[in-house]
């Protein structure tokens, strides 16, 4: 008697490190593009008015929290639609406009869980070449046939940190037929600079076939609560909101969210010190050999050089520090590693190491 057959493949990427620790050391991690920071003091008390009514569904359609988005964003709130993490809502899209026989076009490095959506879709993933690890806007045209369905685009990117210019950006979305739905990924928008998020908002408005996608995962440092939210189309909703969960952001995250709108100074002075910090750990870096490619987000993706030999500083991180980085899963990308920015003791910690591990 056979077993139950599954109709999905699961995407093999590179791991992280999970063995004891060697020496006992606590464990940093820095692998997963989070803030170091705990609750700002907004985000803390709606936290801790809400635990009392954990009995209760959050609003199932976010009310509160898409007013507050709107207000913050310069965008209708009847265009917004929130989700649990920007991930659900990449999914959702993908589940509207993607079936077998379709094609999904990315980025040649473009964020891996695009690939997922269109594996789950039963899809077909092409990639589009990168010109020096950025997106090139000629060669996702060039890509496009009668299959293409969806375009998804991360700006700046995960992993390779690049971010496209907006002209570059607008040049995409005039020359992209009518007819295939273009998803703008601003995960991490907060970190180019102030402007860069509500000029990609200004792009999508008017548009019929454009969505940005943001989260509060990254400069808010929600990631623990998973909240996302979606700028579409009035008549795309119906069709985003039917394949959503019903009620997927939970009262904590909805609560948590409006607080963080609400500490926009915290906000802001944080993403201030990850720009800072970014800019320094990446010069010393620099200085001393490993190749940085320039970052626009919270996180930098490195390389020695050699696939071995990063492999090697990754495992040594590890072993001499505690820290835990990344071993960047997109296929092409093996000689590299990248790791969030952590606060500056932190980041001294792991450069430390790497001195370290240069000396050896």
């Amino acid at each position: 008697m056979s077993n139950p057959q599954s109709y999905l493949e699961p995407l093999v990427v590179r791991g992280r490190i999970s063995k004891p620790q060697p020496k006992g050391l606590p464990i940093v991690n820095l692998g997963f593009n989070e803030l170091p920071y705990g609750p700002s003091p907004r985000v803390a008390e709606a936290l801790q008015a809400t635990l009392p009514k954990t009995y209760a569904y959050g609003s199932p359609y976010c009310d509160a929290l898409r007013d507050g988005l709107a207000a913050a964003n310069g965008v209708d709130a009847d265009q917004i639609i929130c989700g649990n993490g920007s991930e659900e809502l990449l999914d959702v899209i993908a589940r509207n406009y993607a079936r077998a026989g379709d094609e999904i076009l990315i980025s040649a490095y473009g964020y891996i869980q695009f690939e997922m959506c269109a594996r789950r879709q039963g899809a077909s993933i092409v990639k589009a070449p990168e010109a020096e690890f950025m997106t090139d806007v000629d060669a996702l045209l060039g890509a496009v046939t009668d299959r293409t369905k969806l375009l998804f685009l991360a700006n700046p990117n995960n992993p390779t940190g690049t971010v496209l210019s907006l002209e570059e950006l607008r040049r995409l979305v005039d020359e992209i037929p009518a007819q295939i739905m273009v998803v703008l990924d601003l995960a991490y928008g907060e970190f180019v600079d102030d402007a860069h998020c509500g000029s990609v908002h200004q792009l999508a408005q008017g548009r019929s076939n454009v969505i940005v996608t943001r989260t509060f995962s990254k400069a808010y440092g929600l990631a623990g609560l998973r909240v996302g939210w979606a700028h579409a189309p009035v008549d795309v909703l119906p069709g985003l909101y039917a394949a959503r969960g019903m009620g997927s952001v939970n009262a904590l995250a909805q609560a948590a969210a409006q607080g963080a709108l609400q500490d926009m100074q915290v906000v802001n002075a944080r993403v201030a010190e990850i720009i800072c910090e970014r800019t320094r750990v990446a010069g010393v870096l620099t200085q001393r050999g490993i190749r940085v490619l320039p970052s626009a987000t919270n996180f930098l993706m490195v390389t020695t050089g050699d696939a071995v030999r990063t492999e090697a500083l990754v495992v040594h991180l590890f072993d001499d520090a505690g820290l835990v980085v990344a071993r960047t899963r997109e296929a092409g990308l093996e000689n590299w590693m990248r790791f969030s920015i952590g606060t500056p003791a932190q980041n001294d910690l792991l450069l430390e190491s790497v001195g370290r591990f240069l000396e050896r």
